[in-house]
C-alpha cells in the first residue's frame, strides 16, 4: 500500500492505498495493487430544437468508479475475507492515489479467479464506486411552501365541521343505476 514517508522518492511509492473512512487507517496492507483506473465521467443532457439540431444545457456528474486489480500473495485467505467483509458491510472507504484522494468509496464488486497456474496468489479485480448517502427529512410544510394547497399540513386547522350538501347539488345517478344494482 501507499507510503506516507516524505524521505522516500515519490516515484518508488505504491500507486494506491485503501483507508478506513472512520479512522483513516490503511486496510488490506498485504494486498498488492497492480494498477489503478479512475473513471470520472459525466453525461450531457440533450434535446432537439425546432431546426432539428441537438442542444445541451446541463451536465450530470456520474459517481466516481475505480477499478483496482490487486494480487493477494501473503495471507491471501484472510485478506480476501477482509475485502469480502468490507463489501458485505458496505464499509465506507477512502482510496488514495498519487494524484488525489477519493472519499466516500464503497466496494461494488470483488470478482476473483483461482487457477492452479497462479499457485498461492489470487488476483482480485476490485471495483469501487463513490456513494452519496441521503438522509430523508420529514416534517409538515406550511401552505405557502406547497404548490397544491390540499397537500399542506392540516394539523393546525382546528376542528372542521362538514356540511350537508343540498339536494340540488347531489350527483345524479345514471339511468342504468337501478337496472344493474
Amino acid at each position: 500500500m501507499a507510503q506516507t514517508d516524505t524521505s522516500i522518492n515519490e516515484s518508488t511509492q505504491d500507486l494506491v492505498a485503501i483507508l478506513d473512512a472512520e479512522g483513516f487507517q490503511p486496510l488490506f496492507q498485504t494486498a498488492n495493487p497492480m494498477r489503478v483506473t479512475v473513471r470520472e465521467t459525466s453525461k450531457l443532457t440533450k434535446f432537439a430544437v425546432e431546426d432539428g439540431t441537438q442542444r445541451t444545457d446541463h451536465r450530470v456528474i456520474d459517481p466516481v468508479e475505480i477499478d483496482l486489480p490487486i494480487l493477494l500473495v501473503e495471507d491471501s485467505r484472510n485478506v480476501f475475507e477482509a475485502l469480502r467483509q468490507a463489501w458485505l458491510d458496505g464499509k465506507e472507504l477512502i482510496v488514495q492515489t498519487k494524484v488525489r484522494s477519493y472519499p466516500r468509496m464503497m466496494i461494488a464488486e470483488i470478482p476473483h479467479e483461482e487457477t492452479p497456474e497462479q499457485g498461492a496468489s489470487i488476483p482480485v479485480a476490485v471495483r469501487l464506486q463513490e456513494i452519496t448517502v441521503v438522509t430523508p427529512e420529514f416534517g409538515a410544510l406550511p401552505p405557502r411552501k406547497v404548490s397544491n394547497k390540499a397537500q399542506a399540513s392540516t394539523s393546525k386547522k382546528g376542528n372542521q365541521q362538514t356540511t350537508e350538501t343540498s339536494a340540488s347539488n347531489k350527483r345524479r345517478a345514471s339511468v342504468l343505476h337501478g337496472v344493474f344494482n
